[in-house]
């Protein structure tokens, strides 16, 4: 039999150790077509069946197994243990609300492709803290380029995020939104955590610190959701949050004052060509641009 090509062969012991198209080729980061062409011309050079299902599961052929016991000798480096020390780390530091609310079903759909990369997530607030092969992170729209200490490639602005306080549509009709801050009076503020110290963002922050009562603060967006849709609390969310929950109502004109940051991506120069990062920076960019519209400016009305 004439030698398989290295590609080839690690397309076939993948295969026959997954015991699954899909898997290997997820595992393989290969289009699945992809990889079953590669297969079929594999069984046509042997001239032989190499793969065949046996009680709905795929199984190898007698020849089939002969050959993985070949490839295997001849390629050892192969072998899965030796596979999985292929992978550089992919470290993609970024705001718990850009992975939940924009790029979550892209990471999976990511992850789903490639179940051979190295991805750790890091959670990253306000301005890149440590070098990451991928950095996200939320600033004032008037901030200049930030100096962690450490190289960067040139931030690139994927959008920006107006906030603007919200109500339940439940517990507030058309007619009867409140639209001063004294109609406010009657409500429970919900402050995050994570809402900045800026002064861009005084104007909510000096409501809530005013209050010595009806206040709850918690420490993600979720729970805050969770007390505007339940509990009747008014909170400060970003302005795309009615399309990732209809049953809430911005209140854009409480405030004259703009409340912005906006969302910066750079990565690390020195990896910055690597194949997976270029892809998970495209795959970034596409969630963005797939939401333009959540990014408009509300202009109340």
């Amino acid at each position: 039999m004439a030698e398989v090509e290295r590609q080839v062969a690690r397309s076939f012991l993948t295969t026959a150790r997954c015991a699954s198209f899909k898997q290997a080729a997820r595992s393989l980061n290969l289009p699945p077509m992809v990889l079953r062409r590669q297969l079929q011309r594999l069984e046509k050079t042997v001239g032989e069946a190499l793969f065949v299902y046996q009680e709905r599961a795929l199984a190898l052929t007698v020849r089939g197994r002969s050959l993985q016991a070949e490839l295997a000798a001849q390629y050892q480096d192969l072998r899965p243990e030796a596979a999985l020390l292929e992978k550089p780390k992919l470290r993609l530091a970024l705001p718990d609300r850009v992975l939940n609310d924009i790029l979550g079903r892209h990471l999976v759909a990511f992850l789903r492709r490639d179940a051979g990369v190295h991805l750790e997530l890091i959670r990253q607030e306000r301005g890149p803290l440590m070098q990451s092969e991928v950095m996200i992170w939320l600033a004032d729209p008037n901030q200049t380029r930030p100096d962690p200490g450490f190289a960067m490639t040139r931030p690139q602005r994927l959008a920006c995020i107006d906030f603007q306080a919200c109500i339940a549509k439940r517990y507030a009709r058309e007619r009867r939104l409140p639209a001063s801050l004294e109609d406010l009076n009657d409500y429970m503020l919900v402050q995050q955590a994570d809402i900045p110290t800026s002064a861009l963002f005084s104007p909510w922050n000096a409501l809530v610190d005013s209050r010595r009562s009806a206040v709850t603060r918690v420490h993600s967006q979720q729970w805050a959701m969770e007390l505007v849709k339940h509990a009747a609390c008014v909170g400060l969310m970003p302005n795309y949050i009615t399309h990732l929950d209809a049953n809430l109502q911005s209140l854009p004109t409480l405030f004259t004052q703009p409340m912005r940051q906006s969302i910066w991506l750079s990565c690390a120069p020195l990896s910055a060509q690597r194949e997976d990062v270029v892809g998970l920076v495209a795959l970034i960019q596409a969630a963005f641009e797939e939401r333009w519209q959540w990014f408009l400016p509300d202009d109340g009305q």
